[in-house]
């Protein structure tokens, strides 16, 4: 799978927000002209603001440091002897993109419900589903099947729910993804073993062993003698060796039920 790249806080600020100090809007278009990719910009303290990292049209990115970005438009820029500058402090800045961040992540836990269109990167192409979604991360169902992706790979665009990936980068993780399914899947079906031992799903823990498999159903014996019936699904292969979807505590709580035997 395509690395996704961490998404940064990002805040668009009008000149409204933050603006050119007014004694130095005359020197807006000497700013202009130093508005380029690796430039240093001031606050309106004269303390570093940050470095330019990018320039998108009429818009100055900024990187702040710590993860942090503030996207500026290239008139709100006076300049200082030392370089560009702009009409607030770092403080303000970064208060300001806390507050947008903030906001931002609520509006995304609120979108992401299932049953949730998610589009491409740039809203044209639906791309699957929300199926679930965790801390942990989202899982999305599409006609070629399901993909979790981490949570910070989605944000609320002007079409709804998206992904940062284009419908390409999408195509393309989904076929890695599958892929690497497809292995694991053939791995796990030549382990699943009488005797072979089970992992829980961190692989810290021994379950127990395959007692028997089939297409459908695991049967996996515990040390006490008992058995438990398992959906063939919730096996994987772990860095330790076959594993089950389950925690010890989990995989506890099976058996007991399983059994009728509470712990």
């Amino acid at each position: 799978m395509r690395r996704i790249a961490a998404i940064v806080a990002s805040l668009s600020l009008g000149t409204a927000a933050i603006s050119a100090a007014p004694a130095l809007a005359q020197d807006a278009a000497a700013a202009a002209a130093k508005l380029t990719v690796g430039t240093k910009v001031f606050d309106s303290e004269s303390s570093e603001l940050g470095t330019i990292s990018e320039t998108q049209g009429p818009n100055v990115v900024v990187d702040l440091g710590g993860g942090k970005q503030v996207t500026l438009p290239a008139n709100a820029f006076g300049m200082l002897e030392q370089g560009p500058t702009i009409g607030a402090t770092k403080a303000q800045v970064l208060a300001a993109v806390d507050q947008a961040a903030a906001g931002a992540d609520a509006k995304l836990t609120e979108a992401l419900q299932p049953g949730t269109d998610v589009h491409s990167a740039h809203g044209a192409t639906i791309v699957g589903k929300v199926k679930l979604a965790d801390a942990e991360g989202v899982v999305l169902t599409t006609p070629t099947g399901d993909i979790k992706l981490p949570r910070d790979a989605f944000f609320v665009g002007q079409k709804g729910l998206a992904t940062s990936f284009t419908a390409e980068q999408f195509a393309d993780a989904m076929q890695q993804a599958n892929s690497a399914a497809a292995a694991d899947n053939a791995a796990v079906a030549a382990a699943l073993q009488p005797g072979a031992e089970v992992r829980s799903l961190k692989g810290s823990a021994i379950l127990g062993k395959v007692k028997s498999a089939g297409a459908d159903t695991v049967v996996v014996a515990t040390a006490s003698g008992d058995a438990v019936t398992l959906p063939r699904s919730a096996f994987l292969m772990s860095p330790a060796g076959l594993a089950a979807a389950y925690t010890a505590e989990q995989f506890a709580d099976a058996v007991a039920k399983a059994t009728g035997v509470s712990n």
